[in-house]
């Protein structure tokens, strides 16, 4: 039988009088990886945080959360409260012992304090130099780099051998070197691991994973590709049964129909007979003892018909929640041939190297290169955002640049959703923009809220919805880490959107799972 990390009962949690998720009842087996993966907003973060018995949260869920083994957590925007990697680590009484003890100025106690532990500065310094971390105790983390920063967290974690893990998004800024040693570590973690995460990679190397919507947890066993199959035959399950019933309902009303013409008929000719010679006390019996008869077929028929419009709608409102988007655009290429050419070109930060490539109309590449080498300042001066130091670039299309935050300029952030679809297009009504709008789900007062206030994934769909109606014709696209922060279903969108635009893309990622599903061969590595 295997062996429970934590068991959760009846688990609600509700947020300034709104309900985020009620009732959940699931269980996190121990030594093995499971990941809670979902739409953006529907309260993953806030879950890791109730299971970490976060005190913030102590008058705002009901429930039962029992913990059979020890466990420590990372979440999504942590920040490292030290000076050096070994304050970092939280070895640092061990590490100034030793150090003394070296120097030959050990205070009476330092000899007490390593006993047992003498192996274990070669065991720290191995994690470290694993993570391509540097390997001094006293080093400053004011020197490392925002990914940096995540490994030495994710390395203090993993010295914990016997605790169960709770982390959340722990790939994010990692570059895909980093990601292959997150994997590793995460594998040789005996004790195992809840992992909130949208990293295709990581989510196909797991055990089992638990899907949170608007219907609640639901477990699928496996990895990714499992769940992704067994998503599959759920929507077409949903898809079958919302056909059959509309179908239904259809048959319904032409025998409601039917049934209304007969009911007309028989009284016409009932009232001629009436009319005629027949008696009129047994007519009327007869009369009274069909239209009993004919209301009790409505009565069912009512019935029926009823049930089907809520149960119609009930798999309506399913599939919204759980089947994905898809997304394209009707734009095409004009130009012909080469577009864009750079000539040893010296990037202002980042990478010393001349940079030399050219991109023919219609052409997509992965950028590919580890954290800090100029990947965005590349992007950034190809779209004349940036000065270069030396070189040439040639570019003879118009081109559009989105961060990782899916904004066109620095001032979007601060847009609602119409001023800044008008931007695009200012000739497109509001009216127009609403509907497009809510083809994709977002409806009502969300139109008026800013970019800012948005999920990633909004994020997204309102700028693709932006190109794609764009006044000014763009061919050339170029992505920084636009997967970054989004969950599975938006990656989906968004590769959809690139695997079918027809311009030329270059898109920089660390998941090489999603430059697979944006069907992506080429690749130029910095």
């Amino acid at each position: 039988m295997t062996k429970q990390a934590c068991i959760i009962q009846h688990l609600t949690l509700e947020l300034d009088h709104q309900k985020i998720f009620s009732g959940l009842n699931f269980q996190l087996p121990a030594s093995k990886i499971t990941a809670l993966t979902g739409r953006n907003g529907q309260g993953k973060s806030l879950l890791i945080e109730l299971l970490s018995n976060n005190p913030s949260f102590s008058n705002s869920y009901t429930g039962h959360i029992n913990w059979q083994v020890q466990y420590a957590k990372l979440s999504q925007l942590h920040r490292i409260q030290a000076k050096t990697i070994a304050e970092a680590l939280e070895i640092d009484i061990y590490t100034t012992a030793f150090q003394r003890i070296e120097n030959a100025s050990a205070h009476f106690n330092d000899y007490d304090i390593v006993d047992g532990k003498w192996h274990l500065l070669q065991e720290w310094r191995q994690i470290l130099a694993n993570a391509d971390l540097p390997i001094s105790f006293d080093y400053s983390i004011d020197h490392l780099s925002e990914g940096q920063k995540t490994k030495l967290a994710l390395c203090r974690l993993f010295l914990l051998k016997d605790h169960y893990l709770l982390l959340d998004e722990p790939s994010n800024h990692l570059d895909q070197n980093s990601r292959k040693w997150l994997l590793t570590c995460l594998q040789q973690h005996t004790a195992g691991a809840l992992i909130v995460s949208h990293d295709l990679d990581l989510l196909e190397s797991v055990d089992c994973i638990f899907e949170l919507n608007q219907l609640g947890l639901q477990q699928y066993s496996g990895h990714y590709s499992d769940f992704s199959v067994q998503k599959t035959l759920q929507i077409n399950s949903f898809e079958k049964q919302h056909e059959f019933n509309k179908s239904e309902l259809k048959r319904i009303q032409l025998k409601q129909h039917a049934t209304r013409m007969k009911a007309e008929k028989r009284q016409h000719s009932g009232k001629k007979l009436r009319d005629g010679s027949q008696h009129k006390m047994f007519l009327d019996m007869k009369m009274n003892s069909a239209q009993k008869t004919l209301n009790h077929v409505k009565k069912q028929q009512t019935k029926q018909s009823e049930e089907l419009h809520v149960s119609i709608e009930e798999n309506k409102s399913k599939l919204e929640i759980i089947k994905p988007q898809m997304f394209e655009f009707a734009s095409s290429s004009i130009k012909k041939g080469e577009i864009l050419r750079l000539k040893q070109i010296q990037l202002i930060y980042g990478s010393s190297t001349p940079i030399s490539f050219s991109l023919h109309a219609g052409q997509k590449i992965h950028l590919n290169a580890a954290n800090g080498t100029g990947k965005s300042t590349l992007l950034k001066t190809i779209q004349q955002d940036l000065t270069f130091k030396g070189g040439e670039i040639f570019k003879n299309v118009q081109s559009i640049y989105l961060n990782q935050q899916f904004y066109l300029n620095d001032h979007a952030s601060q847009l609602n959703v119409l001023s800044y679809l008008n931007e695009f297009n200012p000739d497109i009504k509001e009216v127009s923009w609403r509907n497009l709008l809510g083809q994709l789900r977002i409806r009502n007062d969300k139109v008026f809220q800013t970019l800012e206030q948005l999920s990633g994934g909004e994020r997204l769909k309102v700028t693709l919805l932006g190109m794609s109606q764009s006044k000014l014709p763009f061919e050339l696209l170029l992505l920084d880490e636009p997967d970054n922060h989004l969950d599975i279903e938006s990656k989906q969108l968004l590769a959809s959107a690139i695997k079918n635009y027809q311009g030329a893309i270059i898109l920089v990622s660390h998941d090489q799972a999603f430059v697979d599903l944006c069907e992506i061969q080429d690749q130029f590595t910095l």
